[in-house]
């Protein structure tokens, strides 16, 4: 007895092409789900990109980093070296260069925080004379920046120039080991930033007195972490934290041994007086 029913009333098609076709849609769900997948990895990319863009927008406007730009279209760096680090000759002057904003021969000419906000304005404190000998003479500033400004530029100065003794014997002696192992040179003057860092989870290398430091370094022995290997066991064995340190162009040295325990100890004393003590203009 025949069937009574049409061909492909199974719910396919003549010939069994709706078999075919669930075995093509098979044969594409590999790679529908690796498309997928990389579409959400490239999403996952490009939040972070954002979030790091918002991170190193608001460390780009730390009154650190102001400062030196304020000092970079004042010019400053042409007479005073790049970053204030060193200072062009001046003939017949005192000091025989102009002074760097660090070194010995800075606290010749500064005795105050508010000697180097008068330097800026007036282009020499009250009762100091300018160096009649010197051939090139500080300019005054009085009148060409904003308040802001000043005020800016006259705490990038100080923290440059580390200005102001230490009471503490320790937090001193910290200082002398951050220059020694030249810790300053990437987590900028005093530690207080702004050092970029290619790849790095934010964009830039954390300053010790900024948020990222409670979140990077959880108490003295994660700091000790940091210096003897380069990084905490805690962020070490997390996946996501590794991958970030293992991509960053400027990455913590391990000093192993190099660093000796009371070493370790001054240095987390100054690290400490650091956050503590933030710079303030006069």
């Amino acid at each position: 007895m025949e069937s009574d029913r049409a061909p492909g009333s199974d719910g396919g098609e003549p010939g069994g092409r709706s078999k075919d076709r669930g075995g093509a849609h098979a044969r594409r769900s590999p790679l529908t789900w690796v498309l997928a997948t990389l579409v959400l990895a490239e999403t996952a990319a490009l939040a972070v990109i954002a979030v790091r863009a918002r991170w190193l927008a608001a460390a780009e406007s730390s009154q650190q980093r102001r400062g030196e730009l304020v000092a970079e279209r004042m010019g400053c760096f042409g007479c005073h070296g790049p970053g204030g680090a060193g200072g062009i000759p001046d003939p017949d002057s005192r000091a025989g260069d102009v002074p760097a904003w660090v070194g010995g021969s800075w606290t010749m000419y500064n005795h105050e925080p508010g000697d180097v906000r008068a330097w800026i304005l007036d282009g020499h404190p009250p009762g100091q004379k300018p160096d009649a000998g010197a051939l090139i003479k500080m300019p005054a500033f009085r009148g060409r920046m904003s308040d802001a400004e000043l005020a800016d530029l006259t705490v990038y100065v100080l923290t440059v120039s580390q200005f102001g003794d230490l009471p503490d014997p320790r937090v001193s002696a910290g200082r002398d080991v951050a220059l020694r192992f030249g810790c300053f040179g990437c987590h900028g003057a005093e530690g207080r930033g702004l050092i970029r860092d290619p790849g790095s989870l934010k964009g830039y290398v954390p300053p010790w007195d900024g948020a990222d430091y409670a979140e990077l370094v959880r108490g003295d022995d994660e700091l000790r972490q940091w210096v003897r290997n380069g990084a905490p066991d805690r962020l070490l064995a997390n996946p996501a934290a590794r991958h970030f340190l293992e991509g960053e162009a400027v990455r913590m040295p391990a000093y192993g041994d190099r660093v000796k325990p009371a070493e370790l100890d001054a240095l987390s004393a100054y690290v400490h007086w650091v956050r503590e003590h933030p710079r303030k203009a006069p």
